[in-house]
């Protein structure tokens, strides 16, 4: 069984409420008396169905925080039937280094940093065989990344990514290093026979530009108050605003210290998390056995 499921399963009998697994392991189905409630995936039954939708497309999530000033990444939106003009203006327009990404992909799957035309046509081309629409973002140079867990207009959780970048050593292997930088990651990754290669003393070696924790990142704890607060009053605020109950907020910081929202999921999921952060079981429990109470009434 899943982390995630034994947590559950194990909140459900702490409370007294009957727990079943259903569609191959997809549903969690809870009753207690007459309530019945369901978490698909990592999703609560605590959103309202729209606003649920919304925050699953990163277009839609786009253009609502757009519509409430919020400083965001820029997306534009390409259907099937786009014309090539289209694609070139845009790559033109962000000096050739631009993102593309499913709308309603997740955890940095099916997201490119593309810098040649030919493969962006490409990339597009095979992600709308897929999908009915895809986004084209200008590529930023991000700092660091964080993530805002929100229940019920109240912060419960917030932390920092860091990408997976090491510096050499001149004695350590990029595997050994990686390995350094995130044990529960790149333990037992296969990697082929490049990254043994040793690095010399200060050389820098970016295994991924994503901060995703399911593709090598790793979190921090958020020390700096100013940027909690700063962090934290831009994610309630959007939550107030949109009527969101439950979800995750990400943000990222630029160099030059600004913040824009970057994406939203109605889906909770905190399974990296539970890895990497001290007492991580714990605290998704906490989150998730007081979601669940909220949601059985």
């Amino acid at each position: 069984m899943k982390k995630f499921h034994q947590i559950i399963q194990e909140i459900c009998i702490q409370n007294g409420i009957k727990f079943r697994l259903l569609s191959k392991d997809w549903i969690c189905f809870l009753e207690k008396g007459e309530e019945s409630r369901y978490i698909v995936g990592h999703k609560f039954d605590l959103n309202g169905h729209g606003i649920g939708n919304v925050l699953d497309d990163k277009y839609a999530f786009y253009e609502v925080l757009l519509e409430k000033n919020y400083p965001t990444i820029v997306h534009h939106i390409i259907f099937r039937n786009y014309q090539q003009e289209e694609l070139q203006v845009l790559f033109d327009k962000y000096d050739n280094s631009v993102v593309v990404k499913s709308n309603t992909g997740t955890c940095g799957n099916e997201v490119f940093y593309i810098q040649n035309l030919e493969q962006l046509f490409d990339i597009v081309n095979k992600l709308l065989k897929k999908h009915f629409s895809v986004s084209i973002c200008p590529f930023y140079h991000i700092k660091n990344e964080y993530r805002l867990i929100i229940l019920d207009n109240e912060v419960k959780v917030l932390y920092g990514k860091s990408k997976p970048v090491v510096v050499g050593d001149g004695v350590s292997t990029i595997k050994e290093l990686l390995i350094l930088f995130n044990p529960y990651y790149f333990k037992n990754k296969e990697l082929d026979d490049s990254f043994d290669k040793i690095l010399s003393k200060g050389e820098v070696f970016e295994y991924s530009w994503k901060f995703n924790l399911s593709q090598g990142s790793t979190l921090f704890q958020v020390d700096d108050n100013v940027l909690k607060q700063k962090l934290s009053e831009l994610a309630l605020s959007i939550c107030k605003n949109l009527g969101i109950s439950f979800c995750s907020i990400d943000i990222f910081e630029t160099w030059n210290h600004q913040l824009f929202i970057m994406e939203a999921n109605s889906g909770v999921m905190m399974d990296s998390f539970i890895e990497l952060y001290p007492n991580g079981y714990e605290i998704a429990k906490e989150l998730y056995n007081e979601a669940i109470m909220k949601m059985m009434n």
